[in-house]
């Protein structure tokens, strides 16, 4: 007990210090409204993948560390309790924007460091016991706001995201509702405040009816929602689908219906950001021949070693599935198709099936955002994008192609679609080059000087040595 209390003081000074080391860098001017977002989210758990050294934070207007859970007894954000994640925590606003002093961070509070992928999925209506457990009490949904708001404030956030997957009755969304009310009390001026939501306004397949966010308290109280607009294929089904649609003329499970949904509710288009995956669903064909969408499978597909899960890839793992093709093998060529009618994409080698994001699909789904008037996108999550951070780059130049003026967005509700008639852009393989490499401005300099930089980073290095000793 003795030595587990010792272990958190250590992890809990770590944190306090490399704070202090970061508040004493210059700091970049205080964050007003976002007048467009092209976000992405950093799996803490996932940094293996790609270090924060190796992220190009010129690409992003917004970066949300992801993620902290709720602590089931004090029911307040739990820290870390490995010495290297606490680290990462304290020096992820810091390092990010050394490199970019327009950037603003925020910290995610809601499913933990092991949920992964399947911890945001859009549609399976998941329970967060903790997290529930936590906004039905007033006392601790306050304890928990200022608790949550102080800490991202200690370690250099911009602001905080209440990513709770998912509210499941209708007692538990006007908690919801109490609990950003809460935060948005407890956060001074300017301090940015999001939720990352269910696809859709209604959730669907909750245990009780009538499980619907409150979206005036949502458009009140929070700068924006984050729409996790993925994970979006049937539970169960033994065959082949679409993880993240635009259009599905069948079925409510789409991007396009999600967004619909939130604006129709009430919540302003200004204030929608549509998620984007930078994973693909994969399954093992019953028939190597039968590769079309709804094709009968056997399994999820192979276990991958950057999402560590059967069934799921990462975008750098579906490049590297499409570059190395068949061998040689005739039997295991690799077919790339993009669906037009719901702008989607697919890829199959030999008897493994990968529904993806291509460049394609993300361009027609940013096109898509642009008309509605949506405030912008987010990339989930970013670790699992290649080493030339192609999808990221894919996705900053597109939107910046289509935004449109801020005096044209407005909240009014808009119907879905069916997909766009005329022929897709040209296919792009998975696997593609990478785009160009964005030129070095003012707003993406590095304005900490290289020396004291080095002495900040040697300092950090002996706080986490002596945690570890």
């Amino acid at each position: 007990m003795a030595a587990a209390s010792s272990s958190a003081a250590r992890i809990l000074f770590a944190v306090t210090m490399a704070a202090a080391v970061s508040l004493a860098a210059p700091s970049a001017p205080a964050p007003g409204p976002a007048a467009t977002v092209r976000a992405g989210f950093y799996l803490a758990a996932a940094a293996r993948l790609r270090p924060l050294a190796a992220l190009d934070a010129s690409l992003y207007t917004h970066l949300y560390y992801s993620a902290l859970a709720v602590h089931p007894t004090t029911r307040k954000p739990a820290l870390p309790a490995d010495p290297d994640q606490a680290g990462l925590l304290a020096a992820f606003s810091p390092a990010l924007k050394s490199r970019n002093r327009a950037l603003r961070t925020l910290l995610s509070v809601g499913a933990g460091p092991g949920a992964g992928v399947a911890g945001i999925a859009g549609a399976g209506s998941q329970t967060d016991p903790s997290f529930a457990a936590m906004a039905a009490d007033p006392a601790s949904r306050a304890a928990f706001a200022a608790a949550a708001v102080a800490l991202a404030r200690a370690t250099g956030f911009d602001g905080l995201d209440v990513a709770w997957r998912f509210p499941a009755s209708a007692v538990e969304m006007a908690d919801f509702g109490f609990l950003v009310s809460e935060c948005r009390a407890a956060a001074p001026p300017g301090f940015l405040l999001t939720a990352t939501v269910y696809f859709s306004s209604h959730v669907f397949d909750a245990p009780l009816p009538g499980v619907d966010y409150p979206s005036e308290a949502a458009a009140r109280c929070l700068d924006w929602v984050n729409v996790a607009a993925f994970g979006l294929r049937p539970r169960g089904a033994g065959a082949t689908a679409f993880d993240a649609p635009l259009y599905d003329r069948a079925s409510h499970f789409s991007a396009s219906y999600g967004v619909v949904s939130w604006v129709d509710a009430g919540m302003p288009a200004g204030k929608v950001v549509m998620g984007l995956p930078l994973y693909g669903r994969s399954w093992f064909l019953r028939n190597k021949a039968n590769r079309c969408v709804g094709a009968p499978v056997v399994a999820a597909g192979p276990k991958q070693r950057g999402s560590n899960a059967t069934g799921v890839m990462s975008y750098a793992e579906v490049q590297e599935l499409a570059a190395a093709g068949g061998g040689g093998d005739p039997r295991r060529a690799v077919t790339t198709t993009y669906d037009n009618a719901s702008v989607a994409s697919y890829l199959s080698v030999g008897d493994v099936w990968v529904a993806f994001d291509g460049a394609a699909v993300v361009a027609e789904k940013l096109a898509f955002a642009a008309r509605r008037g949506l405030l912008g996108y987010f990339l989930w999550p970013v670790n699992y994008d290649d080493a030339n951070l192609t999808m990221s780059r894919t996705a900053s130049e597109a939107w910046m192609q289509n935004e449109i003026s801020s005096s044209s967005r407005n909240g009014n509700g808009v119907g879905q679609t069916q997909g766009p008639v005329r022929l897709p852009p040209a296919l792009r393989s998975p696997a593609g080059t990478p785009g160009p490499v964005a030129a070095l401005t003012s707003a993406s300099a590095s304005w900490l000087p290289w020396t004291k930089l080095n002495a900040f980073l040697n300092f950090g290095l002996l706080i986490l040595a002596w945690c570890l000793s």
